[in-house]
Parts: structure tokens; C-alpha cells; sequence
């Protein structure tokens, strides 16, 4: 009798042991963390096109990054004010193209204090120094202006920005936000 209940409880343990060893999907990407604060980003007046040949780092107008604490019941502390320490911005094509943009890092230095927003003005989301580089080099005219892969003559991007910091009391935390970029000779 004392080796039929060990043949029982062994699979029920190796099935729970199994269970366990299984990563958690959640979704929650905000709470899957340890931070009490995530950040919200808003781009306003962003433009549709950006001229290569322009010679002028891509900017949008205004950018407001809002500081939201994760529990509304929580007790706010300067402690959860964020500080923004750096950006990037990935570049990926979705005109059919392959070769996109290179990722670009920019520095912060930027506080956003709980349950505030801090708007930042003009912001530099692509260099000057980037345009001229591949693909976005094709485009201007002594390149012929058309873009090998599409054989268009503007190259169509989908941005996403970054914003990476901590919190006063040293957790980290990102916002991102993505946005459609057609880039023209």
C-alpha cells in the first residue's frame, strides 16, 4: 500500500514542480516591475515629413512626459520624481525597405515630478549627422533620389523613443512612445 501512495504523490509533485518552472505571461508591463511610477509620453505637433537635403536634426515641437504612480491610492513622495537620464530612438522600415535608420542616443537631464508632466521643447529625435547616412542617403538628388529598395522616392519609418531614468530613490524607469516618419529628398 506504501508504494501505490509514493506512485501518486511523485507525478503530482513533478507536475506542480513543472507548473512552476513555467514563465508567467503577463501583459502588465507597467507592474511588472518594482517601480511605483511609469511614465506616460505625448508627442504634439510632430511633423509628417522631414527633408533630408534640409542639413537640420529632426525635432519635434513638443513632447510631454507625464510621471503617473502606478497605485492612485499610494501615498506621493519626492522620491517617485523621475529623472530622465537618457533617450533612444530605433528606427524600423514600413514602406517594404529593410535597411533602416541607425539608433540614436541623446542625453536627458530632465526631472518629471510625481504625478506631473515636464514638456520638453524641441527635442532632437533625429541628428543632422544621421541624414546623410544610409538608407536616408539615397534620397538626395546626386544619389539619384530614389530609393533602391522601394524604388520610391521617399522612405517611409516608424520611430520609437526611449526615455530611460530613475526614480530618487534609484529605480529605474522607461516610457516610450512610437510615430510615423516619411523621410523625402
Amino acid at each position: 500500500m506504501r508504494m501505490n501512495t509514493i506512485s501518486r504523490v511523485v507525478p503530482a509533485a513533478a507536475a506542480v514542480l513543472a507548473l512552476l518552472a513555467v514563465p508567467s505571461c503577463s501583459t502588465n508591463t507597467q507592474g511588472d516591475d518594482a517601480t511605483p511610477v511609469y511614465l506616460e509620453v505625448d508627442f504634439v505637433l510632430l511633423p509628417a515629413s522631414w527633408s533630408v537635403s534640409s542639413g537640420a536634426p529632426l525635432q519635434i515641437q513638443t513632447v510631454t512626459i507625464k510621471n503617473l504612480m502606478k497605485s492612485p491610492t499610494a501615498t506621493a513622495s519626492t522620491f517617485m520624481d523621475v529623472r530622465i537620464d537618457d533617450y533612444v530612438v530605433t528606427w524600423k522600415r514600413v514602406d517594404g525597405g529593410t535597411k533602416a535608420p541607425g539608433n540614436e542616443f541623446f542625453p536627458g537631464n530632465v526631472i518629471v515630478p510625481v504625478g506631473g508632466t515636464s514638456t520638453l521643447t524641441n527635442y532632437i529625435f533625429m541628428s543632422a549627422g544621421a541624414l546623410p547616412l544610409s538608407p536616408l542617403d539615397q534620397l538626395f538628388s546626386f544619389n539619384g533620389g530614389i530609393d533602391r529598395e522601394t524604388g520610391k522616392s521617399e522612405i517611409r519609418c516608424a520611430g520609437t523613443v526611449t526615455f530611460r531614468g530613475h526614480t530618487m530613490s534609484g529605480q529605474p524607469v522607461q516610457g516610450f512612445q512610437s510615430f510615423g516618419m516619411i523621410f523625402t529628398p
